[in-house]
C-alpha cells in the first residue's frame, strides 16, 4: 500500500541562486531518507518543486509502512560468552539482559571478527506516520544554502525565516515541529494577488490550489511561460532577446508568476558602447535586452513583473523610469571619461589600492609588465621587438579603467571599457584588445582570451596575484576564498591549455615570486614583529628585535606548484571525465608543462582499453616492484654476465632515443605502443633467466638494479604506472 505526500516550507524571499541548488538537495536527501526508512515502492516518484517564497516536495509511491525484517544482534566472542563449564559468563547474560532474550536462546554466528553469540529476531515495520516527522525534520535540518540567517532569539539557522509549513500524508498532517512552525496543512498564495493562507486536503490538489492563487510552483513551467512571453514581446518588438539563459534561469527563480512587459528607451542611448547598455540591463535591471537580425541593439527590452496586472501602462512607465535615469548616468560618465587618454592615467594608479600589503595598482601594472616580458621569452623566445613593446603597454594601460567613472559605476565592465577607450584614444588595436581580454575567463566557462598579448597579460596578472596572495598569508581556506585564487589559477590552466602554450610552470612561478619578492617580504617581517610583540605581552618581557625573515621563495614556489596540481587534477578529471587514479598517475611523471599533461593523460586513457594495455602494465609492475625502495646507482655494462641482461640493455639503447623524439613531438601514444611492443618480452625474459637479489652475487644487485632503473626511466616520462588501479580497466 501506497501514498502521496506533500511538504511545503514556507519563508521569506530566498535568493534566486539558492533555490535551484535547495531543490536538488531535497529531492535527493528525501529520496535517500525514504531508502534508509525502508519506505520506499517501486514506483516511487519524488519531484521537487519551488519558488523564492517555498521549497516543497511531491511525492508519490511512499510506503504506508515499513516492512517487517530480521534483526540480527551479535554479542562478545564464543570464548568470553561461556564457562569452562558451559555456563553463561556475565558479559553473555548482560548482553541477554540488554537485548530482552533468555541466554538460552543465544547462538554462534560466524563473523570477521571470529565467532561470537547472537540472536535473529523479527522486528516489526513502523507505520510511515511514525517515521515520517523525524525524517522530514531531519531533511529540513539537514538543507544547506550559501549563506544562512538567525532570527527572533537567533535559535533557528536557515536560509530566510520560516513562517509555515504544510506537510501531508495522503490526507493526514504529519506532525512535526521545525524551526518554531509546527507543521499543518495550510499554504499561502502569492503575496499580493492573493496572500491569505488556504488549506490543503490533499497532496494531489497542491499545484493547482496554488496556481489558483498566482502561484506557478513548477519552475520547468514557469520556464517555460518566461520563454514563450519573452519570445512572443521581442517579435512585436521586431528582433530576438541576447543570449539570456542564466538571467533567464535567474528571473525563474526570483518569480512566483512571470509576466513579462516590453518597454523601450530613447534612441540617443544606442549610442553608448553596445556592453554598457547590455550591463544596465542585464546586470543591474534584469531586463532582457533585444537585437535586431543583424545583431545590432535595439532601444528596447523585456522586463519581468512578479504579480499579474490588468493595465500594463504604469508599470511599464515604471520600468522605463529606472532604466532611462541609470541610461542617463551612464551616457554623462561615458563623456567624462572621454576627455581622459588612458595614458594620462597611469601615474595616477598609484592612488589607488590593489591590496594593502601588496601595495597600489600602479605597483602591480609595474610587476606585469616586467612579468608579461619575461613570460614572453618562455613561450615564444623569438618574439620581437614590436610586440613586446604592444604587451608591456598593454600591461601598463590595462588597470587605467579602474580610475574612469564608467567602471565606477559598473565595475563588470573593467577591461570592456579599458578596450574602448584605448581604441577611442588612438591606441594600436592590439594593444586595446589584450586591455579586454586580461580580465579573461572571468568565471567558469567564460571566452578565453584569443590574442598572443592577451593571453600574456592575463597570465601576469592572475599569477601576480596568486605569488602576492600566497606570499602575504591570504590563502583560500575551506570555502572561504575571498581573493578568488582558486579561479585564477584555474584560469591560468585554462588559458595555458586551449592556448596551446608550453609554458614551464615552475619557472613562470619563480618569476611571478621575484616580482612581489619585496613586498612579502615586508608583509612577513611585519607579521613576525606582530607575533612577537603579542608574545612578548604575554610573557611581559622586551621584545626581541627582528629584522629579516627567512627565505621563502622556494616554500612558496612549492607550495603554489601544489596548488595548482590540485586545481589541474579538478580540471582533467571533470573536462575529460577521466578517473583520478589515471590523472594522478600522469601528474606523478610531471605537469610542469601543463599542456604537455593533458595530452600525456589522452593518450594513456585512450590506451587503457587497447589489448596492448596489459603488456606495459606487467612489464613496469615486474620493474616498479623490484626497485622498490633502491636508492639509485651507476651502471657498470661490464658486469652484465647474462645474456637477458644484455638484451634488455640492448632494447633500452634502442627505444630511449624513439621515446626521447616522440616525447619532444608530444606524440605519446607513439610513446605507449612502442613500450608496450619492445619492452613485454625483453623484460619477462630477464627476470626469468637473471636474479636480480641473488644472495650469492652482492656485487650484481646493484648493478641489475641500475639496468632496470634505466628501463623504468622510460615509463616515469609518461606517468606512474603504479598508481593506476589496473583492475578496474578491465
Amino acid at each position: 500500500m501506497t501514498m502521496e505526500l506533500l511538504l511545503e516550507i514556507g519563508c521569506e524571499e530566498i535568493p534566486a541562486r539558492f533555490v535551484g541548488p535547495a531543490l536538488e538537495q531535497l529531492a535527493r536527501d528525501f529520496s535517500s531518507g525514504l531508502s534508509e526508512a525502508a519506505l520506499v515502492e517501486d514506483d516511487l516518484r519524488v519531484e521537487a518543486l519551488g519558488t523564492p517564497r517555498r521549497l516543497a516536495l511531491l511525492a508519490s509511491g511512499v510506503a504506508a509502512r515499513q516492512p517487517d525484517r530480521q534483526e540480527q544482534l551479535l554479542g562478545p566472542r564464543l570464548e568470553a560468552a561461556y564457562d569452562e563449564q558451559g555456563n553463561p559468563t556475565k558479559a553473555c547474560r548482560g548482553f541477554a539482559r540488554s537485548k530482552g532474550v533468555d541466554p538460552a536462546r543465544l547462538e554462534p554466528v560466524d563473523t570477521p571478527r571470529g565467532r561470537v553469540v547472537g540472536i535473529v529476531r523479527q522486528v516489526e515495520g513502523r507505520a510511515a506516520e511514525q517515521v515520517l516527522p523525524e525524517l522530514l525534520r531531519q531533511l529540513l535540518a539537514g538543507l544547506r544554502f550559501g549563506k544562512s540567517m538567525r532570527w527572533g532569539r537567533g535559535e533557528h539557522l536557515f536560509v530566510r525565516p520560516v513562517h509555515w509549513i504544510c506537510a501531508l500524508a495522503g490526507e493526514q498532517v504529519i506532525e512535526f515541529e521545525f524551526a518554531g512552525v509546527r507543521a499543518g496543512r495550510r499554504s499561502r498564495g502569492h503575496r499580493f494577488d492573493s496572500p491569505g493562507e488556504f488549506e490543503v486536503s490533499t497532496p494531489g490538489e497542491y499545484v493547482e490550489a496554488l496556481r489558483r492563487r498566482s502561484v506557478v510552483v513548477r519552475p520547468e513551467e514557469r520556464r517555460r511561460m518566461l520563454r514563450e512571453q519573452l519570445t512572443r514581446l521581442a517579435e512585436q518588438a521586431g528582433g530576438r532577446p541576447l543570449d539570456s539563459g542564466e538571467l533567464a534561469e535567474e528571473i525563474v527563480n526570483l518569480v512566483e508568476l512571470p509576466v513579462a512587459v516590453l518597454g523601450s528607451f530613447q534612441e540617443r542611448f544606442l549610442r553608448l558602447p553596445r556592453e554598457v547598455l547590455v550591463a544596465a540591463m542585464r546586470n543591474h535591471q534584469r531586463y532582457f535586452a533585444l537585437e535586431d537580425d543583424q545583431g545590432r541593439l535595439l532601444n528596447a527590452f523585456v522586463a519581468v513583473a512578479n504579480t499579474p496586472v490588468p493595465e500594463q501602462q504604469p508599470v511599464r512607465h515604471g520600468f522605463e523610469r529606472v532604466l532611462v535615469a541609470r541610461l542617463n548616468d551612464a551616457e554623462f560618465f561615458f563623456q567624462v571619461d572621454l576627455k581622459n587618454d588612458p595614458r594620462q592615467l597611469v601615474e595616477r594608479l598609484s592612488g589607488m589600492l590593489f591590496q594593502a600589503e601588496l601595495g597600489s595598482y600602479g605597483e602591480k601594472a609595474g610587476r606585469l609588465e616586467r612579468l608579461a616580458d619575461r613570460l614572453l621569452g618562455l613561450v615564444d623566445a623569438g618574439a620581437g621587438k614590436e610586440r613586446a613593446e604592444r604587451l608591456r603597454l598593454a600591461c601598463r594601460l590595462c588597470k587605467t579603467d579602474l580610475l574612469t567613472e564608467m567602471v565606477g559605476e559598473f565595475p563588470e565592465l573593467h577591461g570592456i571599457m579599458g578596450e574602448v577607450y584605448a581604441r577611442r584614444a588612438g591606441i594600436d588595436e592590439r594593444v586595446a584588445t589584450a586591455i579586454r581580454e586580461h580580465v579573461m575567463p572571468r568565471h567558469s566557462g567564460d571566452e578565453l582570451p584569443q590574442s598572443p598579448e592577451g593571453r600574456l597579460v592575463a597570465l601576469a596578472d592572475r599569477l601576480d596575484t596568486l605569488a602576492g596572495c600566497f606570499g602575504v598569508g591570504l590563502r583560500p581556506s575551506g570555502t572561504a576564498d575571498p581573493y578568488g585564487l582558486r579561479r585564477q589559477a584555474l584560469g591560468v590552466i585554462a588559458i595555458v591549455i586551449e592556448g596551446r602554450l608550453h609554458l614551464p610552470l615552475r619557472r613562470a612561478l619563480e618569476l611571478a615570486i621575484e616580482g612581489v619578492a619585496e613586498k612579502v617580504r615586508q608583509a612577513r617581517l611585519e607579521q613576525a614583529r606582530r607575533r612577537e610583540a603579542r608574545r612578548a605581552a604575554r610573557k611581559k618581557q622586551p621584545a626581541r628585535v627582528i629584522d629579516e625573515v627567512e627565505p621563502f621563495a622556494g616554500e612558496l614556489a612549492g607550495e603554489l606548484l601544489e596548488f595548482f596540481r590540485q586545481r589541474l587534477r579538478q580540471r582533467l578529471m571533470e573536462n575529460l571525465g577521466v578517473r583520478a587514479d589515471i590523472v594522478d598517475a600522469v601528474l606523478a611523471a610531471g605537469y610542469d608543462d601543463m599542456l604537455d599533461a593533458q595530452r600525456r593523460l589522452q593518450a594513456l586513457a585512450d590506451f587503457l582499453s587497447r589489448p596492448q594495455f596489459e603488456n606495459l602494465a606487467v612489464a613496469f609492475k615486474r620493474v616498479a616492484n623490484i626497485l622498490k625502495d633502491f636508492p639509485g646507482g651507476e651502471l657498470d655494462e661490464q658486469k652484465l654476465e647474462k645474456e637477458q641482461e644484455s638484451r634488455l640493455l640492448e632494447v633500452y639503447h634502442k627505444v630511449e632515443p624513439r621515446i626521447t623524439a616522440a616525447m619532444e613531438s608530444g606524440d605519446f601514444a607513439a610513446c605507449l605502443e612502442l613500450l608496450a611492443a619492445e619492452l613485454r618480452g625483453p623484460v619477462d625474459d630477464f627476470f626469468d633467466q637473471v636474479l636480480v637479489n641473488d644472495p650469492q652475487r652482492p656485487d650484481l644487485q646493484q648493478n641489475r638494479k641500475a639496468l632496470l632503473q634505466k628501463v623504468e626511466s622510460l615509463f616515469v616520462r609518461l606517468a606512474d604506472f603504479s598508481r593506476l588501479q589496473l583492475n578496474a580497466h578491465k
